[in-house]
């Protein structure tokens, strides 16, 4: 990471809530950036997505299903992910299921839960997505100016819960004094 973002990232860090009061314009400008690149990145993903056949909440549901770190994702986690409703959730996976994107299999001791696993079509899809879409954010990237990636970073570390205690937050205070 860049020296400069990383002092940016320490001086958000380090600020009092009275201080990020006062600089209100800034702080706005930081949303309006994170806000710019989260669109424009969703839907160069979207638009790859779509271009394989899969909406873009199936694919959000396959990312989920592979990407959530948790193990084994159950629909009603899924539902959780997605921020919607198991029913849905549900809906999307029967739908990646007929396609071959997914496997469903009942939870081994409590067959009201089903149990999530990507299949290896699934996977190679997610690979031919994201290889589609690094050459667009590439691009996409080579058109921001440090400004703005700051100003989007350090948004989204706010968004994180860098504000709060955590052990990068002590790592960047360290940073803003060393």
């Amino acid at each position: 990471m860049r020296d400069s973002t990383m002092e940016a990232l320490a001086e958000w860090v380090a600020a009092e809530d009275g201080s990020r009061a006062e600089k209100f314009d800034g702080y706005v400008y930081g949303i309006a950036q994170a806000r710019y690149v989260i669109r424009k990145v969703f839907r160069m993903v979207d638009d790859e997505a779509r271009k394989r056949g899969l909406e873009p909440l199936q694919h959000q549901a396959l990312l989920q299903t592979f990407g959530s770190g948790a193990g084994p994702l159950t629909v009603s986690g899924l539902a959780e992910r997605l921020d919607i409703v198991p029913a849905l959730a549900s809906r999307l996976t029967k739908e990646l299921q007929k396609r071959g994107l997914v496997t469903r299999r009942e939870h081994a001791t409590d067959r009201r839960v089903t149990v999530l696993e990507v299949t290896p079509e699934g996977l190679e899809l997610l690979r031919e997505i994201d290889n589609a879409v690094h050459v667009h954010v590439e691009y996409f990237q080579s058109q921001l100016t440090d400004h703005q990636r700051q100003a989007a970073l350090v948004i989204m570390a706010f968004y994180i819960g860098l504000g709060s205690p955590s052990r990068l937050r002590a790592i960047l205070s360290s940073a803003a004094a060393g």
